[in-house]
């Protein structure tokens, strides 16, 4: 049996994949703990899990960590280049500073015998790299999201190097090559076909989505099973704070009254009263209403991407920032969905749109088609068996 260490940023999103197959690790017979910068709630861990944050480490790097996760909101007003520099600059490299000394000190005691570290959380393979511990990438979006800068964007290409290898020499590593991801093993959760690679390097696996992270949040699902007009799921994700009661507007706007369930993940109390069509929870159990669901609207976060097309449903999806715009263009090549993006969502449009989905076969029978690519793929099978291959493979000599 193996030790593996998760590390992770403080994006539920970006942790919410690595729940799941720690969850299927811990049920194989290893020891599986997660690290990160913020607590978690031990309700969302699986059975013999363990996340460490070191609080008392962290404790003089609260303010920055504070300021850091508020700045994501302004993400929506950002163009192209600001937002690459708000999360690399501002955001991924201040983490994997912050994140440096109290990782280390805790890798010593442990001593895991792989790091995992999600792709935006660089400070999981520096450490790897630095101790000599083999180490694996996760990444829960598409894996070109930045695009190919080094030919299209030579001077952002640059300013990406420099900035890494900067970072790189703060915390002793004077390679010139690039060690913020793992050079062995990289795993991707989605398909390779809906990420549109024809080739891909070969320490890259599209394992597709991962399942079976806990999820007890309480649903009226006695008032789901009344109604009698099409579902349709709608998700803003966890972050974008500043713009969910204009999201949600909208949304009453289009189609209070309608034919239509519109299921929403978001606090309720952000308006006094919702429509009778409306039903609202702060939590919702997403992976089990989706085979609920009829269609699904969301701003482009992966974990609900990959719950849509797990179940085989359209999706209209409104890019607002980061990496849902690269999303939603996947999403319209497959023939899965519709983009609108959110600066540009009309009610009319909006409701349009929703009623096509629901309507014209076309964008659900793509979506099954994606479906199809998912569970090809592997999903929690392919990534447990990729990771007990790769641990057994590179496991660490002690000394004699």
């Amino acid at each position: 049996m193996s030790k593996f260490l998760f590390v992770v940023p403080p994006f539920f999103g970006h942790i919410s994949p690595t729940l799941s197959i720690g969850a299927s690790l811990l049920a194989r017979g290893h020891e599986v703990k997660w690290f990160g910068i913020t607590s978690l709630a031990k309700v969302h861990l699986p059975e013999g899990g363990d996340f460490i944050y070191p609080e008392e480490d962290l404790l003089p790097h609260a303010e920055e960590i504070d300021l850091i996760l508020k700045r994501q909101d302004d993400g929506p007003s950002c163009s192209g280049p600001e937002v690459m520099k708000l999360a690399l600059e501002e955001t991924y490299v201040p983490f994997a500073r912050i994140m440096m000394k109290p990782l280390n000190k805790f890798v010593d005691e442990w001593k895991p015998d792989v790091i995992v570290n999600d792709c935006i959380t660089f400070a999981g393979a520096l450490c790897a790299h630095i101790k000599g511990i083999p180490s694996v990438t996760t990444t829960p979006v598409p894996p070109d999201v930045m695009g190919d800068t080094a030919n299209s964007a030579p001077k952002i290409f640059e300013w990406q190097q420099n900035l890494i290898l900067g970072l790189q020499k703060e915390v002793g590593i004077y390679s010139e090559q690039i060690h913020i991801h793992s050079h062995q093993l990289n795993l991707v959760f989605t398909s390779q076909t809906f990420a549109g690679f024809d080739e891909k390097p070969a320490h890259m696996h599209f394992v597709g989505p991962v399942k079976g992270r806990p999820n007890l949040a309480a649903f009226d699902w006695d008032r789901l099973a009344e109604a009698t007009t099409p579902k349709v799921f709608v998700s803003l994700g966890t972050l974008l704070v500043d713009i969910r009661a204009a999201f949600f507007q909208k949304l009453i706007d289009a189609f209070a009254g309608e034919p239509i369930t519109i299921v929403a993940a978001t606090n309720p109390d952000i308006f006094e009263k919702w429509p009778d069509n409306f039903i609202v929870s702060g939590f919702v159990p997403q992976s089990e209403l989706m085979p609920h669901m009829d269609a699904v609207i969301c701003h482009g976060g992966f974990n609900t991407v990959n719950d849509t097309f797990t179940n085989g449903l359209p999706m209209l999806i409104t890019p607002i920032a980061y990496d849902h715009f690269h999303t939603a263009k996947l999403i319209e090549q497959a023939g899965c969905g519709v983009s609108i993006r959110y600066k540009r969502l009309r009610i009319t449009d909006l409701r349009n749109t929703v009623f096509e989905l629901l309507e014209n076969p076309k964008y659900r029978l793509a979506a099954q088609k994606i479906r199809e690519t998912f569970i090809a793929a592997g999903g929690n099978d392919k990534a447990v068996e990729l990771l007990e291959d790769f641990a057994k493979n590179n496991r660490i000599l002690e000394p004699a």
